[in-house]
């Protein structure tokens, strides 16, 4: 059986208070046994980008090829198509600034946890509608939209995520 993955989307009530969130976010997976990664969802296309990030980080660990140490990590830089963790954490880490988070839950019962993840971390939930930052995530990971239509952007941002094996 592989490893759950789950995809929640949350509002922090203001100015995120980036360490404790990162503390809390840490504290919640020690506790259920998962792994958590948060992003700046203003830099995340769809759920589909993430999940297509998770399932590249689960191969490299399978392959044990992983550039990191744990799967949240190597979910952002698949993510983020960066192969610098430092790179990732700038184009798709939490900031002050953040106005919306996506977070990533690895491990047992991922799908009943990410909603628990939220509650923890006293955000409020949100649609992927209205978290995800569409084609502004893509100019954000430096990938060019011009001319795309709205339907090819998902597409876009998987290869993205693939682009990063094919680098390796």
């Amino acid at each position: 059986m592989g490893t759950e993955v789950a995809v929640a989307w949350g509002r922090p009530p203001g100015a995120p208070k980036v360490d404790a969130l990162l503390a809390a976010a840490r504290d919640f997976g020690r506790a259920h046994h998962v792994e958590v990664q948060l992003l700046d969802a203003a830099a995340v296309v769809s759920a589909d980008h993430l999940r297509s990030a998770a399932a590249h980080a689960l191969r490299a660990r399978e392959r044990d090829s992983m550039r990191s140490g744990s799967l949240a990590v190597e979910l952002l830089l698949y993510a983020s198509g960066r192969r610098q963790i430092k790179e990732a954490m700038a184009v798709m880490g939490l900031t002050a600034r953040t106005e919306r988070v996506a977070a990533v839950v690895f491990g047992p019962e991922a799908g009943a946890r990410g909603p628990a993840l939220l509650r923890a971390l006293g955000l409020s939930p949100l649609s992927e509608k209205r978290a995800a930052g569409g084609a502004g995530a893509l100019e954000r990971l430096g990938v060019p939209v011009k001319g795309a239509a709205p339907e090819q952007l998902a597409d876009l941002a998987l290869e993205q995520v693939a682009l990063l094996d094919v680098e390796k």
